[in-house]
């Protein structure tokens, strides 16, 4: 929903504004240009901007899934 994309926007402080409608309906999204690395448990682990490189970008990722370890189970699962 819209309000969850503002509340998750906010949460990782993502800049994002909708233009104005053209004739026909259509708007243009200025916003952050960002890229997230998440973990399997939903954990924010490191943020990719433009400047990093590929290789820069791939290292970082490696480096995070060798060293995952998992969230221990919470108590009566």
């Amino acid at each position: 929903t819209p309000e969850q994309v503002r509340a998750a926007a906010a949460a990782f402080r993502v800049y994002v504004s909708a233009g104005p409608r053209d004739a026909d309906g259509d708007y243009v999204v200025d916003h952050s240009v960002l890229t997230f690395l998440l973990d399997p448990d939903g954990i924010f682990r490191d943020c990719y901007g433009r400047s990093r490189t590929a290789e820069e970008v791939a290292r970082s990722v490696r480096g995070h899934m060798d060293t995952y370890e998992p969230l221990p189970p919470e108590a009566g699962e």
